[in-house]
């Protein structure tokens, strides 16, 4: 639900789509790398040209379809997750691999990120409890929306924690 309504206030502020990502840090490249078998292919918004992509089985079940979406390299993102009604976790990187590891989800990539050890001890921002589940699908959005959430949270009435 927290990732639903990420992308349905990401939508209508922005009028752009997301992508929901089950990302995995890599400190060795200050890196956090993201990964789904579904993703949108008009990134852009409506009017945006559409990604290249090819139709592949589901990554775990080898059944049905997914998309494995090209997104573009060098192209900067916002990862954000509004969590509880009350709380938007935001952080900004940029797309610099596009990757087709056959153990991870359809349509990957890696975006480098400001400090990727430090976003990983404040991964949550103690504001997410739980297991594991409660730490994955955060959303991708093509654009730096830092100063835009953080605009839309003063006027909301949420709070904006910027994760690393």
């Amino acid at each position: 639900m927290d990732s639903t309504l990420t992308m349905l206030m990401f939508g209508y502020a922005f009028g752009i789509p997301g992508f929901i990502t089950d990302p995995v840090f890599d400190t060795a490249k200050n890196a956090l790398i993201h990964f789904h078998c579904t993703s949108a292919t008009q990134m852009d918004g409506p009017a945006g040209r559409r990604l290249p992509f090819s139709i592949r089985t589901q990554s775990d079940s080898e059944r049905g379809v997914s998309l494995d979406v090209e997104n573009r390299i060098g192209q900067v993102v916002t990862c954000a997750k509004f969590v509880n009604l009350h709380t938007m976790l935001v952080s900004t990187g940029r797309i610099t691999e596009i990757t087709h590891d056959e153990l991870g989800c359809r349509t990957q990539f890696v975006t480098e990120v400001a400090d990727a050890r430090k976003m990983f001890h404040n991964w949550g921002a103690g504001v997410l409890k739980g297991g594991t589940m409660t730490l994955l699908h955060r959303v991708v959005f093509y654009g730096d929306h830092l100063q835009s959430m953080k605009d839309l949270g003063a006027l909301m009435g949420f709070k904006v924690v910027q994760e690393g």
